[in-house]
């Protein structure tokens, strides 16, 4: 496991270590420190993007969300998301993104981030 470079500290920082990783997807753990919100799920996605990064140099910004679905309640705050770099157009990067907890899909969609 690889631990994940981001900014984010303790309570925002949720994606710490990339599981496995290839080109286009990336497998990631998440913590949280109560039961995740949607929208601390979506973060999390974001954060986890950062395994795609070329270099340290590189930051991101979350610009947009497409077809975000909460499909189960989580009841862990240990869960795992999965990215998939889909497509770069210039500097906007389209990902997808599942989060599971343990082998349940709790939520989905697409993430729009500006990389700089």
């Amino acid at each position: 496991m690889t631990k994940l470079k981001l900014p984010h500290i303790a309570p925002v920082r949720f994606a710490n270590f990339v599981i496995e990783k290839d080109d286009k997807k990336a497998r990631t753990t998440l913590e949280f420190p109560q039961i995740p919100s949607l929208a601390m799920l979506v973060e999390a996605a974001a954060q986890s993007s950062a395994a795609f990064r070329k270099n340290d140099k590189e930051s991101a910004y979350l610009v947009s969300l497409k077809g975000i679905k909460l499909l189960q309640q989580p009841s862990s705050m240990s869960l795992e998301a999965v990215i998939e770099d889909q497509h770069q157009l210039d500097k906007m990067r389209y990902v997808g993104f599942e989060i599971f907890e343990q082998n349940r899909l709790i939520a989905n969609g697409t993430l729009v981030i500006a990389v700089q």
